[in-house]
């Protein structure tokens, strides 16, 4: 092939394309470049499809080439097609976890509660002010000084002392103090009217739950006389359960140290009680000029949930201290986090 030198540039003073093959009006037009000026690789614009046409394998017309799927296609030769690309993703995801059909059932499902039930998906929560001791003559709220004693004979006993639920005092405190979103109206499961809940779980509340019409009430779990529970029924293996119990204390001696915990009672599937325990966090300690102080906690409680027995547990907030208190629950924020 031979070339001319050119040793200045040009100035050119026309609309006209400098070169004829470079502007085509329309695939006509790019169809009747003459094949003696054709070359592998000349590219041009067709001013009726907008697009840029590159030659690429060869110098026939069916050798022009959208120049913007000549790159992506060589992008993806040195991969996959990407209608490869999209069926491996979509079979690598759904390998992993279920068949097209039940993800988009169970999301579905899922964002369709979300609109109409308002439910949070997997992980979510319920919040409850229902302790059955808050005082109806001060419209359930604690007054200075008072509370659930623990007693000395408590403390001489070592005792975890259970804090119970009651459906009148929910009926009477968990209601919404918003309005938009608009409440629920769904009552008896908690101050959210049960939005906020993970899928698939319909209360993490049992208000109606009396533990001495259901077990010996003069037996030893430390459940004798309770009512209510914190309900896990719905839940499933694999789920945690975290439990922030909201109280004030006031120490009544010097140096006193608390130990909140949920009373934790496992249950087979005959709901007989196979094993129970406290599941504890950290101590809190009052030292000296805390006597007669009321002072808030916020404590947070875990526990796995990963048998039967989990899931059919009998469980409630429990304090237990080393001197006499005064306890005021407050309330409980539940979450089951997946």
């Amino acid at each position: 092939m031979a070339y001319n030198d050119i040793l200045s540039g040009f100035r050119v003073q026309s609309t006209d394309p400098i070169d004829s093959r470079l502007v085509c009006a329309d695939l006509a037009a790019r169809d009747a470049i003459p094949a003696e000026a054709r070359y592998e690789g000349l590219q041009t614009y067709v001013v009726s499809e907008q697009k840029i046409f590159i030659l690429q394998g060869g110098l026939e017309n069916e050798n022009f080439t959208n120049i913007a799927e000549a790159i992506q296609g060589e992008f993806l030769t040195e991969h996959e097609t990407a209608d490869e690309i999209m069926t491996k993703l979509d079979g690598r995801v759904i390998a992993e976890h279920e068949t097209a059909d039940e993800i988009d059932t169970k999301v579905g499902d899922r964002y369709l509660a979300a609109d109409t039930d308002y439910r949070a998906g997997e992980t979510g929560y319920s919040h409850t002010g229902a302790f059955a001791d808050k005082p109806t003559t001060n419209n359930y709220v604690w007054q200075a000084g008072q509370g659930i004693n623990y007693t000395q004979q408590n403390v001489s006993d070592g005792i975890y002392k259970v804090m119970s639920l009651s459906p009148s005092v929910h009926a009477a405190v968990d209601n919404p103090y918003w309005s938009t979103p608009t409440p629920t109206g769904n009552t008896g499961i908690g101050l959210f009217q049960g939005a906020n809940l993970p899928n698939n779980v319909t209360s993490l509340m049992d208000y109606d739950f009396v533990y001495n019409d259901n077990y010996d009430p003069n037996g030893t779990t430390g459940f004798e006389g309770s009512t209510g529970r914190i309900k896990l029924n719905d839940c499933v293996y694999g789920d945690q359960l975290r439990v922030r119990f909201d109280f004030n204390v006031i120490p009544q001696i010097a140096n006193t140290t608390i130990e909140p915990a949920l009373w934790y009672s496992n249950r087979d599937d005959n709901d007989d009680i196979t094993f129970t325990f406290p599941l504890t966090t950290s101590p809190v300690f009052y030292g000296t000029g805390t006597v007669g102080n009321t002072y808030l906690n916020r404590v947070e409680i875990s526990a796995w949930i990963t048998s039967n027995e989990d899931v059919n547990a009998l469980t409630l907030p429990a304090i237990k201290a080393d001197n006499p208190v005064i306890i005021q629950p407050l309330g409980l924020l539940i979450t089951i986090l997946r």
